[in-house]
Order: structure tokens, then C-alpha cells, then sequence
């Protein structure tokens, strides 16, 4: 019979053995170039959902100590926030009845459609995402170009207007807007040129 001393040697060299083999498949693997890593294909299933797992854990891990401005979704944020949305966002996240950019049709993981109504867009989880960018996609950092107010303003129309008609969504961004009492937009006449 083996000792227990033995017995320990023999479990601590297994497990080193196996670890080091584990270690050294994985970088034949990454060094063999195997993985498809092209914006032309799509991800391996099991890869794309281990990556968005990663994404959405991280996220709500992060953005726990951001806290929204209380005049989030004041109709002058939600405002500027669809003017910036249209300028940086549009291009890859598409707006209402308007086709898809070439850039946003070849980013591959394809960009989520964040006007769609079924979204949620928690405003926390938004500006983390805007502010911070995300790794392996085409999600930029827009806190190296953006104030925090700028950001803030974003999120609040994505989460305001999910589902936006296409005349309000170019209402908010290309006219000058009226607010009933409600604080809801109500579509009014283009300006004239140069008075916008």
C-alpha cells in the first residue's frame, strides 16, 4: 500500500500535470490560428455565448456605482441625447425606417438595435456601456470624447424611446420641438435654414 505521503505526491503531480496540459492546449490552440477571429463569419455558438456572458457580468458588475442625474428624462436631455444618438450611434445601431450603414451591416457581433421596443436599456447599464466601450466588439470608449452629461443624455433617450416612430425620432433630432404639458414632443414646422 502507498503511503499517504505518496498518495499527496501522487495527487499534486496529477493535478500539475493535467494543468500544465490544459495550459499548453490552449496556447497551441490561440498560436495555431484555427479560430475564425473574421468579421465575416460568425462566432462559434458556444463562443459567442461564453463572450456575451462575460459582457453582461461584467457590465452589471461595473456600472453598479453609476447613478443617473434626477433630471434624467427631462425632454432637453432625451433631446440632445437623439442628436448625439443620430451623429455617433445611428451608424451601427440603425434608427427608425432608415436602412442599416455599411459599417453597421459588417460588424460582426452585429450591434444591438437599441431603439427596438421589446429593449430595456437600463440607463445605469446604458451610460456604462457608451462611457467604457466593450472589448472584441465595435462598441468604442465614447468617455474619451464625451462628457458624462453627454453620455447621461444618450442613455436617457434609448431608454425614453424605445420604439420611437420614425416622424417623432426625426422631430427630436433634426426640428425645433414643442412640449405639450405633459413634456411630450409634439411634431412642429422645420425652422428655417440657419435658425436651428
Amino acid at each position: 500500500m502507498l503511503s499517504l505521503r505518496s498518495r499527496v505526491t501522487t495527487i499534486v503531480a496529477t493535478v500539475a500535470a493535467l494543468f500544465f496540459l490544459l495550459v499548453a492546449a490552449g496556447l497551441a490552440f490561440v498560436y495555431s490560428g484555427m479560430y475564425d477571429v473574421s468579421a465575416s463569419s460568425k462566432d462559434n455558438p458556444i463562443m459567442a455565448k461564453l463572450l456575451h456572458d462575460t459582457y453582461e457580468a461584467s457590465m452589471h458588475r461595473h456600472a453598479r456605482s453609476d447613478v443617473a442625474p434626477g433630471d434624467l428624462l427631462s425632454f432637453e436631455n432625451i433631446r440632445s441625447g437623439a442628436k448625439m444618438y443620430d451623429s455617433s450611434c445611428a451608424l451601427c445601431h440603425g434608427a427608425p425606417d432608415r436602412p442599416l450603414s455599411l459599417i453597421g451591416q459588417g460588424i460582426q457581433p452585429a450591434a444591438p438595435s437599441l431603439l427596438s421596443a421589446s429593449r430595456r436599456n437600463k440607463p445605469e447599464l446604458m451610460f456604462w456601456t457608451i462611457k467604457h466601450g466593450v472589448n472584441m466588439t465595435a462598441m468604442p470608449s465614447f468617455g474619451k470624447t464625451q462628457s458624462d452629461q453627454a453620455i447621461w443624455q444618450v442613455a436617457a433617450f434609448i431608454y425614453a424611446e424605445r420604439g420611437i416612430s420614425k416622424d417623432k425620432y426625426e422631430q427630436l433630432v433634426h426640428r425645433n420641438a414643442q412640449v405639450d404639458n405633459t413634456g411630450v414632443a409634439l411634431i412642429g414646422p422645420k425652422p428655417e435654414p440657419g435658425k436651428e
